[in-house]
């Protein structure tokens, strides 16, 4: 559980920081605002992707994979 928390906030800071700041140097408008929104959401919702559904797809793959040989 540790982890995993611990996950979510660097996933969180670095998919967050790096969306933002790629979107708020690509926009013609250079709103601020709207970056740092975008960047909270997409951040969000990718470090909870990385938490609870990637390591479900890793398991998938690689219980297939046993299941082969």
């Amino acid at each position: 559980m540790k982890q995993k928390v611990i996950t979510l906030i660097v996933g969180f800071l670095i998919y967050g920081t790096l969306f933002g700041l790629m979107m708020y140097y690509t926009e013609a408008d250079r709103d601020f605002e709207k970056s740092f929104g975008m960047a909270v959401f997409f951040g969000f919702f990718m470090t909870l992707s990385e938490v609870f559904i990637n390591p479900r797809i890793k398991k998938f793959f690689t219980s297939k994979q046993k299941n082969k040989e």
